[in-house]
């Protein structure tokens, strides 16, 4: 057994493993990560920290905080991929500290050493606590105005009374909650602050022993929460950015990530993200959790059997157990049901809520180890029935082993040989899971967990580390700019088609798009190093013939999405050297919906 002194080094090293290891081998992928780290080298260019720009536009989709954990992750690690998402593994590293401490301080050191290593080693810590996008720092901040709550309003027993123990604790929360709206928007205050509400309310409600009539009680509660201090607080810390980015681009900025990002993103599905409101969230748990989704239903009731009106086979629980569980639950359901209403669905986006889960989770395996779990409290021998729930959860993450190594091997064969590479990892979880069993059966319990999560910890990250070097989506482009002969000097791209992120990013240049024939001759003939990146979708739209000297010189076929081509000049246009493009350098074929200052020589 661990002592409990090396739990948070345990935690640490179990999420530096799952982040840390290959963090810059694969490359930026999907649309997020490339445009976002386009931007943040765009900020440091121009020397401008205020406003996002993305291949020379304005760029409206999230605040610049995540810009600003690039930009020092860059002064650590280059501007490369390790230093794009650098800062987003340590936020993240930092998170799962959080979720072994609230665990720790509402259940126990033996929970809350679980909830950390759940936090830390579920495959969408893996994707989102790896990627250069404003997730890693939005669960970040609030993760930690949680644990600021959970501090604040707990008392000499154990149990979370109804006000904040001072107004410090209330302010350092919502400082925490406006980095959260400096990451990626209101949302980052407004679920935090529903989850507590309804955390308050429902302990008001339920405070039987109050002489105070329920009403009244309700709203000395709701007082007591101290809700204008909290947003106030996260005002102060957000609004000195948001003001400057509104006034520098004349309010554009503030109108297109408020109606269009926000309000038009929960209102209707856009890009094609959406989902069933019942289906689309379970699923992602299920799989986004795993492999400790495994016991996720077992979980969910465990909480809520302790928080209900008899909780146990012996009257009431502790106040401080159901006090620790409440705010837990109320977090958890504030985030999955305010998305699953939303019109446009993303598995990243109740992320923040996986804390919560974590720590839930690591109660009931906590609770199990112990011979106290009470999920199954209505059956003839609860023991008996605790057992058999756990070794279904075994024969769960035996199959799910069997099934991830099948389903890699006819990957590979079916047209993505490289996951040939990777079907072999699913005998870990298999593996694991077998130990787990024998564990049990010897009724060695606590061993039997730390089966799981050493299995955990090495199947993913393995499919972190290895899975996504051998499917990353950006690699084509990436192969696409560094196999060039010669290096276009700034301003000589041009994007005929559409402009993938990732290629704006390798290029290092801004990539005005063409929309007709002519204006791609009208390039080509402009300049004699002008390159053109085409889209392969639109290769028959091309001037035909091309202007003389002209054709494709590079093409790739990524393994998702269309191919792409280069039409450039035959012949090298620099015959000594391959000259580097100035990162960014503005076209001046690209209108801008603002203007920029000069950066400070």
């Amino acid at each position: 057994m661990i002592p409990p002194r090396l739990h948070a080094v345990v935690v640490t090293v179990a999420a530096a493993l799952v982040l840390l290891t290959n963090l810059g081998g694969p490359a930026l992928w999907d649309e997020d990560e490339p445009k976002n780290a386009a931007c943040s080298l765009a900020m440091l260019e121009r020397g401008d920290w205020v406003v996002p720009t993305f291949n020379g536009r304005l760029r409206v989709e999230k605040p610049a905080l995540v810009n600003w954990v690039h930009l020092a992750g860059f002064a650590v690690a280059g501007r490369n991929e390790t230093g794009a998402r650098l800062g987003s593994a340590i936020l993240t590293t930092l998170t799962c500290l959080l979720v072994w401490r609230i665990g720790r301080i509402g259940f126990g050191a033996h929970a809350g050493l679980l909830a950390g290593l759940a936090m830390a080693t579920c495959v969408w810590t893996a994707v989102g606590g790896r990627s250069a996008t404003p997730d890693a720092p939005l669960v970040f901040f609030t993760t930690l105005g949680l644990w600021c709550f959970v501090m604040g309003h707990r008392r000499a027993g154990g149990e979370l009374g109804p006000g904040w123990r001072s107004w410090r604790s209330a302010c350092a929360c919502g400082a925490a909650l406006g980095c959260a709206v400096l990451a990626k928007g209101p949302l980052g205050l407004v679920m935090p602050l529903v989850a507590f509400l309804a955390f308050t309310l429902w302990q008001a409600w339920d405070d039987r022993a109050s002489p105070i009539p329920r009403i009244p009680r309700l709203w000395r509660a709701v007082v007591a929460l101290r809700l204008p201090l909290i947003a106030g607080t996260a005002a102060a810390v957000a609004l000195p950015w948001y003001a400057a980015v509104t006034i520098r681009t004349g309010g554009a900025w503030l109108e297109g990530f408020l109606f269009v990002h926000n309000v038009g993103r929960f209102q209707a599905p856009m890009e094609g993200h959406d989902g069933s409101a019942f289906v689309y969230y379970p699923a992602v748990l299920a799989i986004g959790f795993f492999p400790w989704s495994i016991v996720l239903a077992a979980a969910l009731v465990h909480a809520a059997v302790i928080v209900g009106p008899t909780a146990g086979p012996v009257g009431e629980p502790a106040a401080a157990r159901r006090d620790a569980i409440r705010p837990m639950i109320c977090w958890l359901a504030t985030w999955v049901i305010a998305f699953s209403s939303a019109g446009t669905k993303l598995p990243g986006y109740i992320w923040p809520a996986y804390p919560a889960l974590a720590v839930i989770t690591g109660d009931l395996l906590a609770s199990w180890a112990a011979g106290e779990a009470i999920c199954t409290r209505w059956c003839r021998v609860p023991g008996a029935a605790i057992d058999g729930v756990m070794r279904l959860a075994w024969s769960i993450l035996f199959l799910a082993g069997i099934g991830i190594g099948i389903g890699l091997a006819l990957a590979s064969a079916l047209g993505i040989p490289a996951l040939q590479l990777l079907s072999p990892i699913g005998l870990i979880p298999a593996a694991g899971a077998v130990a787990a069993w024998t564990l049990q059966s010897r009724g060695r319990r606590q061993d039997a967990l730390g089966a799981l999560a050493i299995s955990a910890c090495l199947v993913v990250t393995l499919l972190a580390a290895v899975g996504s070097d051998l499917v990353g989506g950006a690699r084509a482009a990436q192969r696409l700019v560094d196999g060039l002969a010669a290096r276009p000097v700034a301003g000589a791209w041009a994007g005929f088609g559409s402009v993938p992120p990732s290629v704006v990013f390798y290029a290092a240049d801004t990539i005005p798009q063409l929309h007709s024939t002519e204006a791609v001759s009208a390039h080509l003939e402009g300049r004699p190093d002008a390159h053109l990146l085409v889209d392969a979708r639109f290769e028959m739209n091309l001037p035909s013939p091309l202007p003389t000297g002209y054709g494709v010189i590079a093409r790739e076929h990524p393994l998702f999405g269309p191919g792409l081509l280069v039409i450039g000049p035959r012949a090298a246009p620099h015959e000594h050297g391959d000259p580097i493009a100035a990162p960014h350098a503005q076209s001046p074929e690209t209108p801008l919906a603002w203007h920029a200052p000069a950066p400070t020589p």
